[in-house]
């Protein structure tokens, strides 16, 4: 029965388990997946607020993209620079850390894929995708 689901089912699936297994990984440290990717969007420069909240737009909305800049402010690990968040030394160190954990993850997502087959999921991935918001005029 398995094989006969439809792909939005496994989509979904995934998603929430994405969600689920980045939560325990980040977990440990008293984040949420909403953490790690404001984090990551931020440690290669400051970002403008209104472009972090279109990236992650599709994760979450602005009150909760806002309340996890918040909550790594009060860590230490965000600065607020002229309006936009930036990641601090404490911050990048963090980061560091998550990065190795949040990769064993991803690859063990992947795990008995080739990078072929992984390549050619997202390339399926994206183009159904793409397929929809064309038919969806968006």
């Amino acid at each position: 029965m398995q094989g006969q689901r439809p792909v939005g089912w496994w989509v979904k699936r995934l998603d929430e388990l994405l969600e689920e297994g980045l939560d325990a990984v980040v977990g440990a440290e008293g984040l949420t997946r909403r953490h790690w990717q404001v984090l990551q969007s931020v440690v290669d420069g400051p970002v403008e607020r209104a472009g972090l909240r279109a990236a992650l737009a599709p994760f979450a909305g602005p009150a909760e993209v806002d309340g996890a800049v918040a909550d790594l402010t009060g860590r230490g690990w965000l600065r607020d620079d002229a309006g936009r968040p930036a990641v601090t030394d404490d911050g990048r160190a963090a980061h560091a850390r998550l990065a190795a954990a949040v990769g064993a993850f991803r690859r063990s997502v992947a795990e008995g894929l080739s990078e072929e087959e992984y390549a050619r999921t997202v390339a399926g991935l994206a183009r159904m995708v793409a397929n929809l918001e064309r038919a969806l005029g968006g």
